[in-house]
């Protein structure tokens, strides 16, 4: 099983868009995907319904935030329990085998700590002898059975390096990165790269005191997608091809695939409950794009 957190600091770069869209591609494909979602926002979850379908259905589903609240005893098949499959993408992959699976978010995980029993002090601040146990909650939680049945598993995380974004972060062997190619979203990149250093010493650091086995953190594998790229004679616009080389130059690896800026196509596609790859009436140019992003993923899987 491979995890990828999808994670970028700053929001609007498309990240659940292409968490949708690569889960549902690898599905295609005859895998086994999960899509967890730690966005208080909750947009991937309500990616899949309609507008009319929402209220109705997010009213029953249960969500994260029953498993944030979960004791320790028995908590992997909490999570297990609050997975969902969403019937119409599901049978728009059609008989190749794989399937599509959804964890729903919760509003109230913005305030995740608050929610875990004996998390934190009556300060607010995470008590230091649960430090690495709280960060290795979603790691040790997939580890269990009842997950061995996926073959990938996708976070779409919040946009900020927050508790749920650090726990996705240790639990995964990548993290994807989308990015916009311009000044800010560059200078997240480097921000970013600084947090994980951060999270990475902090963790090793409460390592120390922790049970034995607890394993090292080492820093995970990090790929940038640049998405929303403007497109003229055969490549992007100046001014873009500028960052998109400035990261290169950076030696973080860089998807060769570059998300075109079709945004009327994914926001026209997100009223009928399916990500942009499974969608009728989609531009072939399109949904070559984003085939060729799940590709790219595939190698990368390869060289992990």
């Amino acid at each position: 099983m491979r995890i990828v957190a999808v994670v970028n600091n700053k929001g609007g770069v498309g990240k659940t868009t292409i968490t949708a869209n690569l889960g549902a591609g690898l599905a295609a494909r005859g895998m086994k995907v999960l899509m967890i979602d730690l966005d208080p926002q909750a947009s991937l979850t309500k990616s899949f319904f309609t507008v009319d379908e929402s209220q109705l259905f997010l009213s029953k589903l249960q969500t994260i935030g029953a498993w944030f609240r979960a004791p320790d005893k028995g908590r992997a098949q909490v999570l297990a329990d609050l997975v969902f499959s969403p019937p119409r993408c599901n049978a728009l992959i059609g008989k190749q085998g794989g399937w599509l699976e959804l964890v729903p978010s919760d509003p109230l995980i913005i305030n995740s700590e608050s929610l875990i029993p004996g998390a934190v002090d009556n300060t607010g601040n995470v008590r230091a002898a649960k430090f690495v146990g709280l960060h290795r909650r979603l790691a040790e939680d997939l580890a269990d059975p009842a997950f061995s049945k996926y073959d990938v598993v996708l976070i779409d995380c919040a946009p900020a390096f927050s508790l749920t974004t650090k726990m996705a972060t240790v639990a995964a062997d990548m993290l994807l990165m989308p990015a916009r190619p311009d000044f800010l979203s560059t200078e997240a990149i480097q921000v970013m790269g600084q947090r994980l250093l951060e999270l990475t010493r902090d963790y090793n650091k409460h390592r120390q005191a922790a049970p034995d086995g607890v394993p090292e953190m080492r820093m995970p594998r990090v790929a940038v997608l640049f998405t929303m790229v403007q497109w003229h004679n055969g490549g992007p616009i100046d001014v873009q091809a500028q960052f998109i080389n400035e990261v290169t130059a950076l030696g973080v690896p860089v998807f060769g695939t570059l998300l075109r800026d079709r945004s009327s196509a994914y926001a026209a596609s997100g009223r009928f409950g399916v990500p942009t790859m499974l969608a009728n009436g989609v531009a072939p140019e399109i949904r070559t794009n984003l085939n060729d992003c799940v590709d790219e993923l595939l190698k990368m899987f390869e060289r992990l």
